[in-house]
């Protein structure tokens, strides 16, 4: 996709870090830009700041764990808009803490907001994106969890989804290729956003908020030892990525070596297998 001026962008958990930051991205490509969020007051800052640079824009609340409430979020951009370009499923979660102890209640509420998002983004935006015959691009957001395992211990079950969201891009990419509907998958590693105090709008349903790991530490492994980055400059390489339909957004150099360890151990087994 390469002409963005005067296309729509939708960008869930925009609000606030890397979904604030691809919301101005795009607003500075001509787009206007609809933006959800489960806390309704921040999308509703991000929608002001486009508003005062003369951009086109509205906010939605959207519990993107919710079916309903992602396909109202459709009807209303589509509505508002007339068509969708670039839809982007960023909202994301973690859980801290041993996959022993991880409750169901903790399943329910990190599949919820990192995986079936996903699926229920793609499901409500994409029909009516092919049906426009408009091209257009999806820009799922895993993490370079979702490519590596990363050491330690702690966010399995933030690591199982982003793992998920990763197969699912690869297999959209290959399905809409001909179609002029590009696909790319984000994993970043560190970057300045409060993901890890993502437990403050846990739903009262599935156990209510949580607090954030306690100071310096990081069961994520997305901030140390790698350079925390501007959501600004991920931003940017999600716009060039999707100009050049690049399937994989990686942000980091250093976590090469993660990912390489991974497939390299999955290539011995393959050796080990070779010769009995």
């Amino acid at each position: 996709m390469q002409n963005f001026k005067g296309r729509t962008a939708v960008v869930t958990g925009g609000g606030s870090g890397i979904g604030r930051a691809m919301s101005l991205a795009f607003a500075s490509e001509g787009m206007n830009v609809a933006i959800a969020d489960i806390d309704i007051a921040a999308a509703e800052g991000v929608r002001d700041e486009l508003l005062a640079l003369g951009v086109r824009s509205i906010a939605a609340h959207c519990n993107v764990a919710s079916r309903e409430e992602v396909d109202a979020l459709a009807d209303a951009v589509f509505g508002e808009f007339g068509a969708v370009h670039v839809l982007c499923n960023n909202a994301g979660v973690v859980r801290y803490g041993p996959l022993k102890s991880t409750t169901p209640a903790d399943w329910e509420w990190v599949n919820g907001v990192n995986l079936q998002s996903v699926i229920y983004g793609v499901q409500a935006f994409l029909p009516r994106m092919r049906e426009q015959g408009e091209g257009g691009h999806i820009v799922n957001t895993s993490s370079i969890a979702g490519l590596s395992y990363l050491a330690g211990e702690n966010i399995g079950s933030y690591v199982a989804t982003k793992y998920a969201v990763v197969g699912i891009s690869e297999d959209l990419h290959r399905e809409l290729e001909k179609e002029g509907i590009g696909v790319s998958v984000l994993c970043p590693g560190g970057v300045q956003t409060r993901i890890l105090d993502a437990g403050r709008n846990r739903p009262a349903a599935l156990g209510g908020p949580i607090a954030p790991p306690p100071r310096g530490q990081d069961p994520t492994g997305e901030h140390a030892p790698q350079t925390s980055l501007d959501p600004a400059v991920v931003a940017r390489m999600v716009v060039a990525a999707i100009r050049s339909n690049q399937l994989y957004i990686v942000t980091h150099p250093e976590t090469r070596v993660m990912v390489a360890e991974r497939f390299e151990a999955i290539m011995a087994a393959f050796d080990a297998l070779e010769k009995g």
